[in-house]
């Protein structure tokens, strides 16, 4: 893992509540991030092999810090249950700094902030 003292939030969606807890003990349990949030049913729309489809899915929210991201995508992406799984982040511009500590922290990282 780099150093980095930045924090992501990431997305990425399954179509069962069952995949997504077993997705976010993993990660947590793994300490590729500090937190995963679970969101309730989302609607999508999206084009699947020249089809216009239709799903419910579930959003999950991972927040990891910066030095754990290459790590995460790969660890998720091994693990997901979709062909192309989505998978997007955004580096958080103003993160708190107690935050930031606890995260790095709990992701076993050391010496930052």
């Amino acid at each position: 893992m780099e150093n980095d003292d930045s924090l992501y939030l990431c997305y990425t969606t399954v179509s069962r509540q069952e995949d997504a807890e077993t997705l976010a003990k993993q990660i947590i349990d793994s300490k590729l991030a500090a937190c995963v949030q679970i969101d309730a049913h989302i609607l999508s729309y999206y084009n699947w092999k020249g089809k216009t489809e239709r799903d419910n899915e579930i959003r999950l929210q991972i927040f990891a810090p910066g030095a754990c991201l290459s790590e995460l995508e790969k660890f998720v992406t091994e693990r997901h249950p979709y062909d192309i799984p989505k998978w997007i982040c955004w580096e958080s511009k103003k993160v708190s700094e107690k935050y930031l500590k606890w995260a790095n922290e709990v992701c076993n990282l050391r010496g930052f902030i």
